[in-house]
């Protein structure tokens, strides 16, 4: 692995979307699994994957909510059916001269309450590097805020969610499927190249894109962007819910990474390294000394970077 150390600075604005992140510590101490140590075999793994299969005919009921063009990012505000009862809502940027040819990007954002929204920087600046981007919001998230967390609080997301194992499964299932159908919506109705897509997940939207990328080979390069195994106030999950069952088998395709030295959320000795080591070649790792926040601008230019090398 390549790994890169350097010193980022923390803004006011991305401190303000992330001071919920971390929170405070309701765990005497970090969790840990089996699989962490030794991740299941393949013939368990190929059971795991039944679980995200999903109606590939189902018709998307594709609506386009809104249309905005400012400063050439044309973005479209859109929903469309994941699963029965399912409805994703989605941002998709382009640039305003048009989407052809270009590689294309999921997005997923991390456990906050505004969801999809606060990814809107990384998106635009993802566009302006070459890409479309379609940025989803996670069940509960964002629009699709269905009352299920009351608060949004550390407290709230893990009582309710994080940690009540076959609850957290369910929802895991949802999001890998959510990400499929996006990719199918992709190829169908934006005319991408099914071998020029990739994820790119923040946070929560990395710890589970351990899962979404590692079920889903369709995602041709994948960025995780501070995520981990556990954050510190989780107590457990199932093994079909396990990051350690999956990151491994990312691998041949491409793996970038970017993690906090200082991150409170996911912490670097117990929850990031144990994981990433179960990460196959090719990957490139790297620690800039920060907390848990959105990353900075010298680290999206090493993202996109990457992608472009990968995907372009």
């Amino acid at each position: 692995m390549r790994t890169s150390y350097r010193i980022a600075i923390v803004t006011a604005l991305v401190a303000g979307l992330c001071v919920g992140a971390a929170g405070p510590v309701q765990a005497q101490q970090w969790a840990s699994d089996a699989w962490l140590d030794q991740p299941v075999d393949q013939s368990t793994f190929d059971t795991y994957l039944e679980f995200f299969s999903y109606d590939t005919e189902l018709p998307f009921d594709l609506e386009t909510l809104s249309v905005t063009d400012e400063e050439g990012i044309r973005v479209e505000h859109i929903t469309f059916t994941s699963t029965p009862g399912e409805v994703v809502f989605a941002d998709y940027y382009t640039a305003t001269s048009g989407r052809q040819g270009r590689p294309h990007l999921v997005l997923v954002h991390g456990g906050i309450r505004p969801g999809k929204a606060s990814m809107r920087p990384i998106a635009e600046f993802l566009v302006r590097r070459g890409f479309g981007v379609i940025a989803i919001d996670m069940p509960y998230f964002g629009e699709r805020d269905t009352g299920f967390l009351k608060s949004f609080s550390e407290a709230d997301k893990h009582e309710n969610l994080y940690n009540r194992e076959s609850t957290y499964l369910q929802w895991v299932i949802q999001l890998v499927k959510d990400v499929g159908r996006t990719v199918d919506l992709l190829q169908s109705q934006y005319g991408a190249d099914p071998e020029s897509i990739g994820y790119v997940g923040f946070s929560r939207g990395g710890q589970a894109g351990t899962i979404v990328a590692g079920a889903d080979e369709r995602l041709r390069a994948v960025a995780l962007m501070y995520g981990g195994h556990f954050d510190r106030s989780e107590t457990g999950h199932l093994g079909a819910a396990c990051p350690a069952n999956y990151i491994g088998r990312i691998a041949p395709r491409p793996l970038w990474l970017l993690s906090g030295t200082f991150d409170g959320d996911y912490d670097r000795e117990r929850s990031v390294e144990p994981l990433y080591r179960h990460a196959g070649q090719p990957t490139e790792t790297h620690w800039v000394d920060t907390g848990h926040q959105l990353p900075g601008q010298d680290d999206l230019e090493l993202l996109a970077d990457w992608l472009v090398s990968t995907l372009q």
